[in-house]
């Protein structure tokens, strides 16, 4: 017997050989997903990447980093000066500004008829061609205590981050999704949606009643076009087919924490003292570290890709049935977030009624 060939090899059965076998790729899969050793599966040089929220945040972030790749970048915002601040420093990080190309446009995206108009936009600037990449960043969070927050802020908290997104979605998929006939197609790597959600949308917490339903709302989305997008992939699997969509496209969500940004500021002034309190273990990231992580996570083919450990936990704690990105990193950290859970969630109530013990109830907000 070699001495470097554990005494296990020898002894053990053609079956549990085969089985050492199996969970040893298994492993060695899982660890080249997790470390990024395959193929980059997001490629943006020459590409056409269209930003709604780029303005700001994470939004105008994530366009610096995908022109310093190479990515010609459009901008959707409501701010016309914002925007145009923002092109400024997106061509600014440009890999070679004098080829890449820059636009941007103002638009309300809680209206569907925009969206449309936004693509139409992209699509002649293109040079007929549609956008190879969206990603929706557009969207902030009014924070309150649902029986103390007016109607309309719920209404406008869904406006702002569920319909922004889905309109979005809707008027690319709309585009990307048309029927083409074989002589028309050419070869072309896939196509991208990226939505922007929230940890929320795994573990909600109190104050956050206007915005968390919002988000599990895009989760929602997300997860069901991950399952009808393939439909229209596997039309394009058969040669003799007469008609199908010019290429691929591919589904994925972020789900950051905290980002430090104006928007964010502006959320810490409405945030209820209780909601501070619960949320202590969220240690904000600036825009630049979450675009970063997302953009790596997007080069390794992930699906649901959230920003730090704290993140990972809340996400394992609720995958249900949303497509996974690692069968054995998510299998293991479901189960760790599952044994935490059963005392982080009356934890959370438990503080809930001591605050209401101590502090009364909250005060209103004025309709």
């Amino acid at each position: 017997m070699h001495p470097l060939i554990p005494t296990i090899f020898y002894d053990s059965s053609p079956t549990t050989l085969g089985i050492y076998t199996i969970l040893c790729g298994l492993f060695l899969y899982s660890a080249s997903k997790m470390f990024g050793f395959g193929r980059n599966q997001f490629v943006v040089q020459g590409r056409t990447v269209v930003i709604t929220g780029g303005s700001e945040g994470m939004g105008k972030a994530v366009a610096c980093q995908l022109a310093e790749k190479g990515a010609n970048v459009v901008l959707v915002a409501r701010t016309e000066s914002k925007l145009q601040d923002a092109v400024e420093t997106v061509k600014g990080a440009a890999a070679e500004a004098e080829r890449q190309r820059f636009h941007y446009i103002c638009a309300d995206l809680t209206n569907a008829a925009e969206c449309d108009r936004v693509m139409a936009e992209v699509t002649e600037w293109n040079h007929g061609q549609s956008p190879d990449i969206v990603w929706c960043c557009a969207g902030y969070c009014s924070p309150g205590f649902f029986a103390e927050t007016p109607v309309q802020t719920l209404r406008d908290q869904m406006d702002t981050v569920y319909w922004t997104a889905a309109n979005t979605a809707h008027a690319i998929l709309r585009r990307w999704l048309v029927p083409i006939t074989p002589s028309q197609q050419m070869p072309l790597p896939p196509r991208h949606l990226i939505f922007t959600c929230s940890t929320l949308a795994f573990v909600p917490i109190a104050g956050y009643a206007p915005y968390s339903p919002a988000k599990a709302a895009i989760r929602s989305l997300s997860d069901t076009l991950s399952q009808e997008i393939e439909m229209y992939n596997g039309s394009r699997a058969d040669k003799c087919r007469s008609e199908a969509p010019a290429t691929d496209v591919k589904i994925h969500t972020v789900f950051p924490m905290g980002i430090l940004s104006p928007g964010f500021d502006n959320e810490q002034k409405l945030k209820p003292d209780l909601t501070k309190k619960l949320e202590a273990a969220d240690k904000p990231q600036t825009p630049i570290e979450v675009a970063n992580i997302a953009i790596k996570a997007l080069e390794r083919g992930e699906y649901m890709i959230t920003t730090m450990f704290v993140g990972d936990v809340m996400k394992g704690s609720a995958l249900g049935g949303s497509q996974r990105n690692s069968f054995i990193k998510d299998t293991f950290t479901g189960w760790l977030s599952n044994l935490l859970f059963l005392h982080v969630s009356p934890d959370l109530r438990r503080q809930a009624w001591s605050w209401g013990e101590k502090h009364g109830v909250p005060g209103r907000r004025r309709e």
